[in-house]
Order: C-alpha cells, then structure tokens, then sequence
C-alpha cells in the first residue's frame, strides 16, 4: 500500500483476535444493555459507555446528527487491519482501541462504533501522600523525571523503560502511516502506559482519515510548518511523534527537550538524536523522516538519509533560569561558633507575665505618685 492509495477493504474479513466476532455494523439495540459513562462530552464522542452484556467493550456514541461521511470512514478503518501482514494486524489490535463496528440508526449511519477497553496492564496505584488512586496511566508520566514518577509510587521507568515504550508508540505510528491514516492527536492525553509491561496503548483512533484531516489543536504541540487553519497530514504527524518521543525519552516537556536530544548520549542507538532533530527542525516539512525511520533507530538500526541531509532551523531558546542565591561562605580560619542549644521553658516562666520596657516605666511613675503624695500631707503637719 502507498500513501497515494489509502486503507481499502476488500476479500473475507481477518480474524480478530480480540474475543467477540460481531458484526461489522451493529445497531445500538443489537448491543445489549449499556452501563453509565465512563467518559463525556470528549472530543468528537458525547459518551463512551460500558456495554453491560460483553465486559471489556465499550460503545463511543458520538455528537448527534448524520454522520455519512463518518459512516464511510469507520467501515475503512474497520476493514484497514484486513490489508495488513499477520504481524502487524496482531500489533494494531494489541495496541489500539480499534473499532471493531459501526454503530448504525434509521437515519444516522454512524451513531458510533464499539471499541475494546484499554487492558487493565495499563492501570496504575497513584500514591498522593495519604491517599491512592488506581487509575490509566498516561504517556505523560514519561515526560517527567525518574525521582517524579518514584514519588507517586511507581517503578522507575529508567532509560531502558523508556525506550522500550517509544518503541511500541513509533510501532504503531509506522503502521498506520503505511495504511495511510492521519491521526494528528499525538499528545500525552491519548496514550497510555504501563510501566510493568514497558508498553503503550494508542486511543481516539477511530479519528483517524486517510491522507489529511482538520487539524487538531493541542496547546504545545503546533507544528511550526503546518499553517494555521490548514489540514494536518502525515508530515504534521511525524512532528508531533517526534515530539512525544523526544519528551518521553529525556522526560522533559519545554525548549530543553530538545536540547536534551542535541545533547544526547545514547550509546546502543546512535542514529535517534539524528532522526528527532530531522523531524523537529528540518526546514522543509516533506524531508521530516518516516514514523518508521524513527521506530529503526530505536530498534539500534541506522539511519538512511536521503542527500543532501535536510537544512534545520536553530535549536529553540531555553527558557531563562531562575537567578540563583549566593550564600556567604565561613573563612576556613575563622572560629566556627557553638551551635545554638534550644531551652524549654517551664510551665512557671511560659505563665509568668512578661518585665519589658512599659512595665517598669509604670512602677516608676506610680512611686513618683506615691512619694508626692507623702510630701503634701508633711508639709501640711
């Protein structure tokens, strides 16, 4: 498959792996009792909602309003893993919420589509002080420092755990470039991680079209060279891949991430520094390289690059620090002075009433009072 010819469907369907063999276009009656949300009004979806008679499926109910264009879109993506090798299939369905139907009504083709939940791997005991919380773990937790995610409770990924889950991410990137699909929400909230297993799920997958699509907006992560207003496509992806990556892998999330890369001393994968900073700064959108060139370095493999070797604009700014404050320091000759001995004070002096300055100032003035007094009554004997 090229990128000029997108998913197709087309022969018998492929077995799905996943455990229930439904029909590729379901109405919401032919589902079954549906539980209460377990997310609203996200994105293009009004619910996401727990199908109560098959555990581990969910139906994604979307906006209301016919939706024919998006009827068309789901059946491709349904039939999409059909075209792929065994492998990659596997991969697709192991590491995605993938649709597995089209939810259909009189008169709305695409009221949504039942999707599998995230496997419970990729739920994590989050420790906050007293208090724990066993939720999905997002990707971002990867964009913070070892000693940040040790603080809450969870293993330490290292540089090793690290890899390994942006190795699954630009596995699953690199399959759905070759299917053609755009799927532009490469962020932090749209992946999840598991820190046992060193792996990623991908979510909100049945927003992905073939070739372009509207670009979806997520503060932090515009491509410098997608204007705005105009569609995102497969080079938009390969910035914001590169980005989740580059952040991911230095735990880092400002200008200094990409420092962080430039400055990169990954020995047994020599050729991820090269290819980020050729898809972050590279001058001409279309010389970004490929999700799978990426997912190739990462798997120790090198990098081909095409000649010349794309031009790139400067390293971004680092962010001003924060002015630092200089402590005196003690002369080596000087006389180090005894540490200072805290005294508890008894019940008897925390109760006794205070001898300041104003106290003793009123017994003057009253024996001043007391002596005039004395004097007038002498002088009158």
């Amino acid at each position: 498959m090229t990128d000029s010819d997108p998913v197709a469907g087309g022969g018998a369907p492929a077995v799905d792996p996943r455990g229930w063999a439904l029909p590729r276009t379901v109405g919401l009656g032919d589902l079954g009792p549906l539980a209460e949300p377990i997310s609203e009004h996200n994105g293009q979806a009004v619910a996401v909602r727990p199908l109560t008679d098959h555990p581990g499926w969910l139906a994604k109910l979307y906006r209301p309003g016919p939706h024919q264009e998006d009827g068309h879109r789901i059946d491709l993506l349904i039939s999409a893993p059909d075209t792929l090798p065994e492998a990659e299939r596997a991969s697709l369905y192991a590491g995605t919420c993938w649709p597995a139907a089209r939810i259909r009504e009189p008169g709305n083709p695409a009221v949504g589509c039942v999707i599998p939940m995230a496997p419970e791997q990729y739920r994590s005991e989050l420790r906050r002080g007293k208090f724990s919380e066993r939720r999905f773990l997002e990707i971002d937790w990867l964009a913070k420092s070892d000693e940040s995610i040790r603080r809450v409770g969870l293993p330490c990924p290292g540089f090793e755990g690290r890899l390994a889950a942006c190795r699954r991410l630009t596995e699953l990137a690199a399959i759905l470039e070759g299917l053609g699909l755009v799927y532009s929400d490469w962020s932090f909230s749209n992946a999840f991680w598991s820190p046992e297993g060193r792996s990623v799920y991908l979510i909100d997958v049945d927003g992905c079209q073939p070739k372009k699509m509207p670009d979806i907006h997520q503060p932090n992560w515009a491509d410098p060279l997608t204007p705005p207003g105009s569609d995102a496509d497969q080079y938009t992806d390969r910035y914001r891949l590169a980005l989740l990556v580059a952040k991911c892998l230095t735990g880092r999330r400002d200008a200094s991430t990409f420092h962080g890369v430039a400055a990169s001393h990954w020995l047994n994968q020599p050729a991820v520094s090269e290819v980020l900073l050729d898809m972050l700064l590279a001058t001409d959108r279309e010389r970004r390289p490929a999700a799978a060139q990426l997912n190739q370095a990462l798997n120790n493999g090198p990098y081909l690059r095409a000649v010349p070797r794309p031009t790139r604009t400067p390293l971004p700014q680092l962010p001003p620090k924060q002015p630092t404050v200089v402590l005196p320091q003690p002369s080596p000759n000087a006389i180090p002075k005894p540490p200072a001995v805290a005294r508890i004070s008894t019940v008897e002096e925390q109760q006794k009433p205070e001898t300041g300055p104003s106290t003793k100032w009123i017994w003057v003035l009253a024996f001043v009072v007391i002596l005039v007094i004395v004097i007038v009554i002498a002088s009158n004997h």
